[in-house]
């Protein structure tokens, strides 16, 4: 028997409950060997004698053990695995001045981004993307039997019409494998097939992909209030959209017109009413920091977005600008046109905005994942999140969006009544209400379920 299956054995029978428990039983038990040519094993080669021992009938499939064992287990606590892609560079319709271009990307992103540095390996293959991630996630231990797709990358609607169609399908055809390790034969349909023949390929994968081993159960895709309309929204729809990133940026119009967005506050809004009466989850990409923004201008922003009823959206991220080279926001900055506001102001007024986030919605992100070496100005600190949090607790202030909220962010061991109970919560929005229903503890400490319902007719016009 191999040293790592001893060590599978061992935690078998004394099951780690902790990160910290773990790496102890790991050093106690290599203490035990006293070989000091053996070293720690990392956790993938640890759950692969675990699946071993478990096929062969030596163990006992142990859920438990078996998070532990799992890389970066929280990626995948709520039982659905993010697979994110990237579409090819191509023309983005808009000018924002705090774009970066990079040739080799799509607009707005670096090559050094996680995914980025991915689908740029891969050539920008969305089956690439799908297939390699999916294998890598099921070599770490996570379950890939649902997963949420999310396409990044530049503006999706801008981009042909077939390539849209193409790309996902591609995609899902990569879910629709027997296996992460077992390639099933492609369509020979490429980007620049006829629309019919990719519409009719796509429905027939989507079809399949009901009962394949990686169903695809959410679909985000990225884009702009002016590249929103009843045709587009239609046509995300059949692709399999249900969520959609949106980068409203700011409601200022003066803002708006000086970072040269291309479209006002009173197309955010109508694009977010198109999107709510079909049936889209909305995620609102917030931008404070931006030429022409104080630190109360942007609170009043993010705190508006919440007050008034042609936004409320399902989620946030907020995304503090950053001066980033090959933008012009970068030659602005060098001449002195621009220079962002102090982090400190920042993290104020993100402490003072988080209290007013409604129940029904999530905060996904507090900072998009730059690499520091990019930023000229602007926030350069990484954790932000878990920052605020911690100033947050200290100064006895507390946030109750939905992820602050969700069993898998929240120590239970704190809350003596877990019994759940179902709250309704109503909101008006325009064209329709709005109907966020939970289970929760009694106090709202923790949510276990939710759903979102949307009556149109019934709010404001």
């Amino acid at each position: 028997m191999s040293i790592n299956e001893t060590i599978i054995k061992y935690l078998f029978a004394n099951p780690p409950k902790t990160e910290i428990h773990f790496s102890e039983s790991l050093r106690k038990m290599l203490r035990q060997e006293n070989d000091p040519k053996i070293s720690i094993p990392n956790k993938q080669v640890l759950l692969k004698s675990y699946h071993k021992l478990v096929r062969a009938g030596k163990i006992k499939k142990s859920v438990q053990l078996e998070r532990i064992l799992r890389r970066r287990a929280v990626r995948t606590l709520s039982g659905v695995t993010i697979v994110t892609s990237l579409v090819k560079p191509y023309p983005c319709p808009g000018k924002c001045v705090y774009c970066p271009l990079d040739f080799r990307m799509p607009k707005s992103y670096l090559s050094d981004e996680p995914a980025a540095a991915r689908a740029l390996s891969l050539e920008f293959s969305p089956y690439d993307q799908v297939a390699k991630r999916i294998e890598a996630l099921e070599n770490n231990g996570h379950p890939t039997d649902k997963v949420e797709l999310i396409i990044k990358g530049g503006t999706w609607n801008s981009y042909p019409l077939a390539y849209q169609y193409w790309f996902i399908l591609k995609s899902f055809e990569a879910a629709n494998r027997t296996s992460a390790r077992k390639t099933t034969r492609q369509t020979t349909l490429s980007e620049h097939s006829s629309l019919k023949k990719l519409r009719a390929e796509l429905t027939k994968q989507q079809r399949i992909n009901e009962k394949a081993k990686h169903r695809i159960i959410g679909l985000t895709l990225e884009t702009r209030p002016d590249c929103v309309n009843l045709r587009t929204v239609w046509q995300m729809r059949e692709m399999g959209c249900t969520r959609i990133e949106l980068g409203i940026q700011h409601t200022d119009d003066v803002i708006l017109k000086l970072i040269k967005r291309g479209h006002d506050n009173a197309r955010s809004k109508l694009a977010t009413q198109f999107l709510k009466n079909y049936g889209y989850k909305t995620d609102f990409h917030l931008m404070p920091q931006l030429p022409g923004a104080t630190p109360e201008t942007d609170l009043a922003m993010m705190i508006g977005i919440f007050d008034d009823p042609g936004f409320r959206p399902d989620m946030i991220k907020v995304y503090p600008c950053s001066v980033i080279k090959n933008s012009e926001l970068y030659e602005w900055f060098k001449v002195g046109k621009y220079k962002a506001y102090p982090t400190e102001d920042l993290l104020r007024i993100l402490k003072e905005f988080k209290p007013h986030v409604p129940r029904y919605c999530r905060i996904s992100r507090l900072i998009r994942d730059i690499p520091g070496q990019y930023i000229e100005d602007g926030n350069k600190v990484t954790n932000l999140r878990q920052v605020i949090q911690e100033q947050m607790k200290k100064e006895g202030k507390k946030c109750v969006c939905l992820r602050c909220r969700e069993i898998s962010h929240v120590d239970i061991s704190e809350i003596k009544d877990l019994t759940p109970h179902l709250f309704i919560d109503t909101y008006e929005t325009n064209g329709g209400r709005e109907y966020f229903l939970s289970f929760e503890d009694k106090k709202r400490q923790v949510v276990f379920a939710f759903c979102r319902l949307r009556i149109l007719g019934g709010g404001l016009s």
